[in-house]
């Protein structure tokens, strides 16, 4: 079995190779997972595919609810998480972790990360202003209606899932939107598409950008195209200097708990969930945020450039 086992792994291949056969893993194996855990909920919740996968309307009850945070997070588990454990078992080395998921989380570097993950909120809140002022030309304005129909769609689902009756709907709100997220998203995107980009394109900056470009857009939400590209720019670089997926898992962590908690408290003060982004209101541009982001970007860059970069690169 020893002397078999290199047979089952990729990591001798070409960069290229290794890219598209991961992302045949990722299309077989995301597709039977989740066709796998679709046929789970149809008997957990007694119902058949098509309605387990109907879109509930405003206003819906708790149990279409709670179907369709099962079915988010099956998406999550089966289209990302699976794929990217699948993956990094076939390109691992000797007995390193492609994910680089072998790393401690130093508690200095979590705070500061913490930080980060809160005070970059306002500038990206600022940038989804600017993106939702976004206006195609005539001659795009099927594709514009598409767009917009498509991010209407997404708030909407977005207000049934995080709205919150109590402290235990909050505790599997985060959950739901933001532990499970956070690790299955940073697995795939900057985990696996990050680093197999930057070997084939030989830059890990070029895997950076690109990776971020494929997270935003992913989430078919155009209207917040930009402020999810700055994030997938701040996750990836954050992974890229510090090797150790868990600080960028930390971050994206972070950032998703802390919009929770906030539209969790404007629904208890007012009665309604009201997810705060900057498309409902102008927001000037957070000059505070900004300069306190860089600084801490700084400290993080600082305390990593020796040696902290990725060892895949």
């Amino acid at each position: 079995m020893a002397e078999n086992a290199p047979l089952f792994r990729i990591s001798s291949q070409p960069p290229l190779i290794q890219l598209i056969i991961s992302l045949i893993v990722i299309v077989v194996a995301g597709l039977l997972a989740v066709t796998l855990l679709i046929l789970a909920g149809t008997l957990i919740f007694n119902t058949t595919p098509e309605e387990l996968l109907k879109i509930p309307a405003t206003g819906s009850g708790p149990h279409e609810t709670m179907i369709l945070k099962y079915v988010q997070v099956s998406q999550q588990v089966a289209l990302f998480l699976i794929p990217s454990l699948i993956i990094a078992r076939l390109l691992r080395m000797d007995d390193s972790s492609f994910l680089m998921t072998d790393k401690s989380l130093p508690a200095f570097t979590m705070v500061l990360v913490i930080f980060l993950a809160v005070l970059i909120i306002p500038f990206t809140t600022w940038a989804g202003y600017i993106n939702s002022e976004m206006d195609l030309p005539d001659r795009f304005a099927g594709l514009e209606i598409w767009m917009k129909a498509k991010e209407d769609q997404a708030s909407e689902l977005t207000s049934l899932m995080i709205t919150s009756s109590g402290v235990l709907t909050l505790s599997v709100n985060v959950i739901v939107l933001a532990v499970i997220p956070a690790i299955s998203e940073e697995f795939l995107f900057r985990g696996v598409f990050q680093q197999l980009f930057g070997r084939v394109l030989r830059s890990p900056q070029a895997g950076i950008w690109i990776s971020a470009i494929i997270f935003s857009t992913i989430h078919f939400q155009f209207y917040g195209f930009l402020p999810r590209v700055i994030l997938g720019l701040l996750f990836g670089y954050l992974f890229y200097w510090t090797a150790n997926i868990w600080i960028s898992v930390i971050a994206h962590f972070a950032n998703n708990s802390l919009l929770i908690l906030v539209t969790y408290m404007n629904e208890f003060r007012s009665g309604n969930a009201e997810i705060i982004n900057g498309e409902s209101v102008k927001v000037d541009f957070p000059f505070i945020s900004v300069i306190l982001s860089c600084l801490i970007i700084y400290l993080l860059w600082h305390q990593f450039r020796r040696g902290g970069k990725s060892r895949f690169y």
